[in-house]
């Protein structure tokens, strides 16, 4: 999945930008989010639900990598968060289901 919480000038993105953006990049369209709050601007709904996933130290970088159990959603990688296995690891985990 691909968010985006900006257009390339920093702006709010429109569902226009965003195939743009998926069909340059070849991913799906139907996998490409847009994720631009109110209050805060963009990222706002990704960053409420990534703050339990931040780094020890509370920062945060972007791009951010996560991998997901697909059968209940549950985090089993967050790059941002080192006492989780190495992404290799994970992605075996979640490819041996």
């Amino acid at each position: 999945m691909i968010i985006i919480g900006e257009n390339g000038s920093g702006g709010k993105p429109n569902l226009t930008y965003c195939q743009q953006y998926a069909d340059s990049h070849g991913v799906a369209r139907d996998k490409t989010f847009i994720d631009y709050g109110t209050q805060y601007g963009g990222w706002e709904t990704t960053f409420a639900h990534l703050n339990p996933y931040l780094a020890e130290d509370g920062s945060f970088a972007l791009p951010w990598d996560a991998v997901l159990d697909g059968d209940n959603m549950e985090y089993i990688y967050s790059s941002g968060k080192p006492t989780y296995p190495g992404v290799n690891e994970a992605l075996d985990a979640a490819l041996s289901d």
